[in-house]
């Protein structure tokens, strides 16, 4: 395996190819094999070389290669930039940020509470009145790592340097992407050292495989009144934690009255035991309600504005960015095609978009760009078996560039149509891996359903599509004079 960098001549990329002692310099498409990594950096006209795994593709570099049309490429995708004349708008910036990412993995945080909150120029530097924090250093550095990654996931990006920009309330917003940053001091500190570790972990992954790793969900479902028509509040039945839960959401910010049910059940490294261990949780859950006329809804959005989904979890598998794209292309991209699009719309933007990913305390992560996929037990089996083999296969699983403008507003306008294709061709792909013959039956019901144009149904009581009591069954009780008659 070959790391090559793919650069014009900047001083940057030169110091970076002095620093790492293994990377390559590119030269050529036809020395890139399947298992090599190609690093874009710096404008080049240079197609991107058929084989390989390739950061910062071509595609991605035009999308961010002027400022103007990039924020505008952003703001379309629902990320929030900065304006042109924030000032005008009663925007007063507080605090300033800068991520350096690699990888999709934030690197470390600079920031600043004095200064200019924007630059007519691109940011590609670290001033000297920023200084260095943890990611985790309080809350709103790390939504505004999270935001950063958004913004560099959605124009196709893999690594680069991001600007972001507090203002009043702790409102964040994106200033500037600047995929090839000046690299010199701690900035070629800190990608030396990152794309060091991606070789050392690429070379434990081509020895050993994906090893034994566990997956895990949290599917959210809203209660609804049979009669009323109504919200049923979760927090009626159930506390915040524990495997039957509630989500933190809660209305008006009160902190009490929590309407979405959040089922956590035991993660497995068998994706068909995790399905069992969530239909066990469903069922102890309605026994726990055991109310008739209280009805359970999934889907997207099953009461404005509450916005649901169904994540899915992994424990023991590296990170890259090229997972995350995979599972865009494997599992986001065909249950969109398949999910409501009158609920799904407004949801997406906001939460559910492409590469909606978290870190966990764990040390994981969980991909949340599915819907609440609990919608019947056929697609909650698609989305964790499929998710299963992207995470065994993806080093081995093409990703294509869905980050498009046109495809990524049809991912958010819910136009499936458009999307159907892509979808088919992806699971085609995926169908020929060593491990989808395992689960072809779990996933079938699924291309059925995006061929036929069909959507999920939201309509319906999630339990009855499962097949589970809607009401716990009264025991049957022996009257004290027919049992003492028995004993005559």
């Amino acid at each position: 395996m070959t790391y090559y960098l793919l650069h014009t001549g900047q001083p940057s990329a030169k110091r970076l190819l002095k620093r790492v002692a293994d990377l390559r310099e590119y030269k050529s498409a036809a020395d890139v094999k399947s298992e090599d990594v190609i690093i874009r950096f710096g404008e080049s006209f240079e197609a991107d070389p058929p084989q390989g795994r390739v950061l910062n593709p071509r595609n991605a570099m035009e999308r961010a290669k002027v400022r103007q049309s990039m924020m505008l490429f952003l703001r379309r995708m629902g990320v929030r930039t900065l304006p042109k004349n924030p000032s005008s708008q009663g925007i007063n910036i507080a605090r300033h940020y800068r991520f350096p990412i690699y990888d999709l993995r934030g690197l470390t945080c600079f920031r600043s509470d004095s200064g200019p909150a924007w630059m007519n120029q691109r940011i590609q530097r670290i001033q000297d009145n920023f200084h260095e924090v943890a990611l985790d250093d309080d809350k709103v550095t790390t939504r505004a790592m999270y935001l950063a990654v958004r913004a560099l996931h959605a124009l196709g990006l893999d690594n680069g340097l991001v600007s972001i920009a507090m203002g009043q309330k702790g409102v964040l917003y994106v200033v500037d992407v600047t995929p090839t940053p000046v690299l010199k001091g701690r900035l070629l500190d800190l990608f030396a050292n990152a794309v060091e570790r991606h070789m050392d972990d690429d070379a434990e992954l081509a020895k050993n495989g994906v090893g034994p790793f566990l997956m895990g969900t949290d599917v959210e479902v809203m209660l609804k009144n049979a009669n009323s028509g109504k919200m049923v509040l979760a927090s009626q039945f159930f506390s915040r934690k524990g495997k039957i839960g509630c989500d933190d959401r809660s209305i008006q910010f009160d902190g009490k009255r929590l309407p979405l049910l959040e089922l956590r059940p035991d993660a497995d490294s068998n994706p068909l035991a995790l399905i069992a261990n969530l239909k066990k949780l469903m069922v102890e859950a309605s026994t726990t309600i055991n109310r008739r006329g209280i009805e359970w809804r999934a889907g997207s959005m099953p009461f404005k504005p509450y916005s649901i989904g169904g994540h899915i979890h992994f424990s023991g598998v590296p990170f890259t960015g090229h997972l995350v794209r995979a599972l865009d292309n494997y599992v986001g991209l065909p249950l969109m095609v398949v999910e409501d699009p009158r609920t799904a719309v407004p949801r997406r933007k906001r939460y559910g978009f492409y590469g909606d990913i978290r870190h966990k305390d764990y040390g994981g992560f969980e991909y949340r760009t599915p819907g609440s996929f609990l919608v019947s037990p056929e697609i909650t089996a698609a989305a964790i078996c499929l998710s299963y083999i992207v995470a065994i296969h993806h080093r081995e699983l093409p990703v294509f560039d869905i980050y498009d403008r046109n495809l990524q507003e049809s991912f958010f306008k819910g136009q499936a149509a458009a999307l159907a294709p892509i979808a088919e061709r992806n699971l085609s792909l995926l169908a020929r891996t060593s491990t989808y013959a395992r689960y072809r039956e779990q996933i079938e019901p699924l291309i059925a359903m995006i061929r036929s144009g069909t959507f999920w149904d939201e309509t319906k009581d999630v339990r009855a599509a499962w097949g589970i009591p809607l009401v716990k069954p009264k025991a049957t009780q022996t009257s004290t004079r027919k049992r003492v008659a028995s004993r005559g």
